[in-house]
């Protein structure tokens, strides 16, 4: 994952937070998450009506984590609040 590159710090805490608002919006359990150079790999079971889908994976790249934090940044009234763009 390069979105941390070169930055002293990295913000863990917020991607995992914001990640956790997607898992929990679109009600996916089982969640498995990887690094990848390229992201976040992640693999889920999603719940519907009771019954849970077969695993799904995905890729969330550095572009949209980046989005994704800012958009988490927003919603918590943090609007001066930016990751670094990433190498």
């Amino acid at each position: 994952m390069k979105l941390f590159a070169g930055l002293g710090t990295s913000d863990y805490q917020d991607v995992l937070r914001a990640i956790g608002a997607l898992l929990d919006d679109q009600r996916y359990r089982d969640v498995r998450i990887w690094e990848h150079e390229d992201g976040l790999i992640l693999q889920g079971r999603q719940e519907d009506g009771g019954s849970i889908s077969g695993y799904q994976t995905f890729l969330l790249s550095d572009d949209d984590l980046r989005e994704m934090l800012g958009e988490a940044y927003q919603r918590r009234g943090m609007p001066g609040r930016r990751l670094m763009q990433g190498a």
